[in-house]
C-alpha cells in the first residue's frame, strides 16, 4: 500500500466519476482539487446558509457539473467552465420543500422532486426552462431512484406516476420531454422502473404483497414478458407463489442478466433476450469450504507491540454464518430477504447479503453457477462497492464505531484479502466523524481507494513501490498551511454569485408566478397525464 499525504477535508467529500477530481465543502467554500497534482483548482465561496445545511453533494456522470443543495436552494458549478453558475431558488414554488434532487439524462438537466409527490420539476439550465411532471408515485429519498430511469445512449426518460388509483408508466423525449409513449401497466402497486445496461429491456416490477411478478417490456413500451416467480424445485417451494415476491433487481453491465432478490434466501437469475431462469440460489445455513469455495473469517490476531490486527484467516471445516439476533420487541417485525445485491464490472460475480446474515457477503459466480466465496466479518455490513473498471475487485464497509476506519478488500487472485486501517494515516491516529471511503477511477495500473473522516482524506494505492508511477504526484512545496496544501489568495476565492456573466446560465427563482405557462401537448396523448411547461 502506498499513502499520498493527508489533505483538508470534511463529512462532503467526493471525487468524480472520472477520478480527476475531489470536491470538498468547507464551512464556507467549495473546494475542487485535481487528484495529478493534490492541488487545490479552484475555490468557490459558498452563503454560510447553504454550507451550513447542504443536504444533496452530487457530481454529474461526465464530472464536469457538480450540484451543492439545501431543501430551499440548488447550487450547480463547473469544472471546465469557470464562468458558469446556476443558482436555483425555490425550485418548487416556496409551497413545499425539495424532497430529492439528482442530475437528469445530461448534465445540464437537473430532476428535482417535490414534498409530498406533488410533482417532478426536470430544469434544463442551458435554455433556464423547466418542464413539470405531476404525481411521481415514489419520490421519498430512499425510494425516489427506483421511480424514473434514463435509458442508456438516447437518454429518455421514463417514469412512474400514479393517478386515479392507477399506475402509469410514460417514456419522454430527450430535452423537450413531451411523452412518446404512456401507458397503464398491469400492476396494483408498481416499486419501480429499470432499464437494462444495454438500452434493449424496460423493467417494471410488483411490490412485495402481490407476489412475485414482473414485466419486461422492449424499447418501445410493447410488452414482452410476464414473470411470475421462481419454479419451485424442492417441496418447501410449492407454496412460494403465496409468500412475499420482490424486493430489489440488479443488471449487469452487459444487460445479459437481471438478478431477482425476494423476501426469503432465494435470489434468481433471468437470462436476456428469453427472461427465463438461468440460476437460483438459496443462501445457506452452513457452508463448507471445497476447491472452488473459499471462506474468510475476519478475526483479531496479536501483533508484537501486545496488540491485536485484523486479519483474515480461511476456514477449514464446515461454518455456520452467523444470524441476525431476534427484534427485541414482539411489535417489531424481523427483517428478512436480500437487502444487497452488486454485480462487478466483467457481469459475472455477483455479491449479495441476507438480512437475517447481516455480517456475511456471498460472492457467486453467474458464469460457472457456483458459490466462488463467502466472506464472514465482525460487524454488518453497511455498504459494498465494485471497482468501477477492474474486475472482481470488491470492497466492504462495516457500520459500529470500531469499523469506521477500516477497508475491507477482496480480489480472487490474492492470498488473502486485505484489510486496510487508515487510523494509523490520519493526524492524532484517530479517525474523527463521519467516514467516506469510495474507488477512484484513476487512470492507474492499479487501484486507488480516497479515505475521508470530517476533517482530513488521503489516497491510497493498492501497489507496492516496484509496481510504477502513482496516479498523483506530490506538488512542489510553495506557501501551504497545516496539511501541506497550498494557501488560497483571497482574490482567487471569489463568490460565485459575485461573478459577471456573458451568455452563461443564471436560473433564480425559476418557478415564479411571473413564467409564462404554456401546453407541451402531452395532455392530448393521454387523459391522465398533466405535463406542463414553464417558459421564460
Amino acid at each position: 500500500m502506498r499513502f499520498s499525504r493527508t489533505l483538508k477535508s470534511s463529512a462532503h467529500c467526493l471525487p468524480s466519476p472520472d477520478g480527476a477530481y475531489i470536491a470538498t465543502i468547507l464551512p464556507s467554500k467549495l473546494n475542487i482539487r485535481e487528484t495529478r497534482s493534490l492541488e487545490i483548482v479552484r475555490a468557490i465561496a459558498l452563503p454560510p446558509e447553504l454550507s451550513a445545511s447542504v443536504s444533496w453533494f452530487l457530481w454529474s456522470d461526465s464530472s464536469t457539473r457538480i450540484l451543492v443543495a439545501s431543501a430551499e436552494n440548488i447550487r450547480v458549478y463547473s469544472t471546465t467552465n469557470l464562468q458558469f453558475f446556476a443558482n436555483i431558488k425555490n425550485p418548487t414554488s416556496g409551497a413545499t420543500k425539495i424532497k430529492f434532487v439528482t442530475f437528469g439524462g445530461i448534465e445540464d438537466e437537473i430532476c428535482v422532486f417535490s414534498d409530498f409527490g406533488l410533482k417532478l420539476s426536470v430544469i434544463n439550465l442551458s435554455t433556464s426552462k423547466s418542464v413539470d411532471i405531476n404525481a411521481p408515485k415514489l419520490y421519498h429519498p430512499s425510494v425516489a431512484g427506483r421511480g424514473f430511469s434514463y435509458r442508456p445512449q438516447t437518454r429518455n426518460l421514463t417514469l412512474l406516476t400514479r393517478s386515479g388509483g392507477k399506475d402509469i408508466i410514460s417514456i419522454h423525449a430527450r430535452d423537450t420531454l413531451e411523452v412518446t409513449r404512456s401507458w397503464h401497466p398491469e400492476t396494483i402497486d408498481a416499486q419501480g422502473v429499470v432499464w437494462s445496461s444495454d438500452g434493449r429491456w424496460l423493467v417494471i416490477w410488483e411490490s412485495g404483497s402481490q407476489g412475485h411478478r414482473l414485466l419486461a417490456y422492449t424499447a418501445d413500451g410493447h410488452l414482452y414478458k410476464t414473470w411470475n416467480g421462481p419454479i419451485a424445485l424442492t417441496e418447501e417451494d410449492v407454496d412460494i407463489q403465496l409468500g412475499p415476491g420482490i424486493k430489489m433487481l440488479e443488471w449487469n453491465r452487459t444487460g445479459t442478466h437481471l438478478a431477482v432478490g425476494d423476501y426469503s434466501r432465494r435470489v434468481t437469475l433471468l437470462a436476456t433476450p428469453s427472461f427465463n431462469e438461468s440460476m437460483n440460489f438459496v443462501h445457506p445455513g452452513t457452508v463448507k469450504p471445497t476447491e472452488s469455495l473459499q471462506i474468510w473469517q475476519e478475526q483479531l490476531v496479536p501483533n508484537d507491540q501486545g496488540k491485536y490486527n485484523r486479519q483474515f484467516i480461511e476456514a477449514t471445516q464446515t461454518i455456520c454464518p452467523p444470524t441476525a439476533n431476534p427484534p427485541p420487541s414482539n411489535n417489531v417485525e424481523a427483517k428478512i430477504g436480500t437487502n444487497i445485491m452488486s454485480f462487478d464490472n466483467s457481469g459475472t460475480l455477483l455479491a449479495t447479503r441476507v438480512e437475517d446474515m447481516p455480517t456475511t457477503i456471498w460472492i457467486w459466480d453467474i458464469g460457472t453457477r457456483i458459490l466462488r466465496a463467502v466472506m464472514i466479518l465482525h460487524a454488518p455490513i453497511a455498504r459494498i462497492t465494485w471497482h468501477p473498471t477492474i474486475d472482481e475487485l470488491l470492497m466492504i464497509r462495516c457500520e459500529n464505531e470500531e469499523n469506521r476506519g477500516l477497508v475491507h478488500l477482496w480480489e480472487p487472485s490474492w492470498e488473502i484479502p486485505e484489510i486496510m486501517d487508515f487510523t494509523a494515516q490520519v493526524p492524532g491516529g484517530k479517525v474523527i466523524g463521519k467516514t467516506i471511503s469510495r474507488w477512484l477511477n484513476a487512470e492507474s495500473t492499479s487501484p486507488v481507494v480516497l479515505f475521508s473522516d470530517s476533517q482530513d482524506c488521503l489516497l491510497v494505492s493498492i501497489s507496492a513501490p516496484e509496481d510504477g508511477a502513482l496516479p498523483w504526484q506530490e506538488a512542489e512545496a510553495r506557501g501551504v498551511d497545516i496539511y501541506g496544501q497550498r494557501e488560497e489568495s483571497p482574490l482567487n476565492l471569489v463568490p460565485a454569485h459575485d461573478r459577471k456573466y456573458h451568455g452563461n446560465v443564471s436560473v433564480d427563482s425559476l418557478m415564479d408566478d411571473t413564467f409564462t405557462r404554456m401546453s407541451s401537448g402531452s395532455d392530448e396523448m393521454e387523459d391522465t397525464f398533466q405535463f406542463r411547461k414553464f417558459v421564460d
